[in-house]
């Protein structure tokens, strides 16, 4: 369960809150997208939900721990991200990259035991990039960059993953295969996972829910037949 309590997002050296008193219940199984206009905040939020940013008020908890206030090897069994942008890693191989989500698990970094092995088997396969786990990192596109950012998360095995505009730079055809291994890891997994994407058309096909963020304001929408987008993205 992911919960978010009275929850205000923002920055400590400005007065003004992005987000305030956000109060949502998220069951494992949701695939959740969340949108709005660019510059709205929805990084801020992804980073706060999993704990690389301090809330400006109000809590996150995942299974009931608040991950702002528990050690960082607890933090990682509970969430994970990906970001807009991929790591400059370039000299690691993909199996480097995506056997580091299973970090918390490895006694120092130069054994690593038959589950780990079989969690990085299993998330590449899942991503389709297992035929890549010696290729360099650096070598690959910015496409297979974020699969292989999401088999690290998957790798990792936190109950809440995030992804940062995944879909950015995907083909359309890639974007659709994306969407359905995220639908298909949140059911069959019991996943929770929050994606943001200007993508909307494809988007609204896939989620099963939709978090909407405007300016300070936010609105959960339990199906995405219910969003208004001409309120969140007004013309000008």
């Amino acid at each position: 369960m992911l919960r978010l309590q009275n929850l205000s997002t923002g920055f400590p050296k400005k007065t003004q809150a992005l987000h305030e008193n956000v109060d949502l219940q998220i069951s494992p199984g949701s695939l959740v997208l969340l949108i709005g206009p660019n510059g709205i905040g929805k990084s801020v939020m992804l980073k706060t939900l999993c704990g690389l940013q301090s809330p400006t008020h109000g809590a996150v908890f995942v299974n009931d721990v608040n991950i702002h206030k528990t050690t960082a090897e607890k933090r990682a069994s509970l969430t994970s991200i990906l970001l807009a942008t991929p790591p400059s890693i370039d000299q690691l191989s993909v199996f480097d990259v995506v056997i580091s989500g299973r970090q918390r698990f490895l006694s120092g970094w130069n054994n690593p035991s038959q589950a780990d092995q079989h969690a990085v088997e299993s998330a590449t396969t899942k991503t389709d990039i297992a035929h890549l786990t010696e290729t360099p990192f650096g070598s690959l596109s910015d496409g297979v960059k974020q699969k292989v950012m999401l088999a690290r998360c998957l790798a990792q095995d936190s109950a809440v993953i995030l992804l940062d505009e995944p879909l950015a730079f995907l083909d359309y055809p890639s974007r659709i295969s994306f969407l359905e291994l995220l639908k298909e890891l949140a059911q069959t997994e019991s996943k929770i996972i929050v994606y943001s994407s200007h993508d909307l058309q494809l988007s609204l096909n896939y989620c099963g829910s939709v978090m909407a963020l405007t300016h300070q304001k936010w609105t959960y929408f339990d199906a995405p037949a219910n969003v208004n987008i001409a309120e969140i993205f007004p013309t000008p």
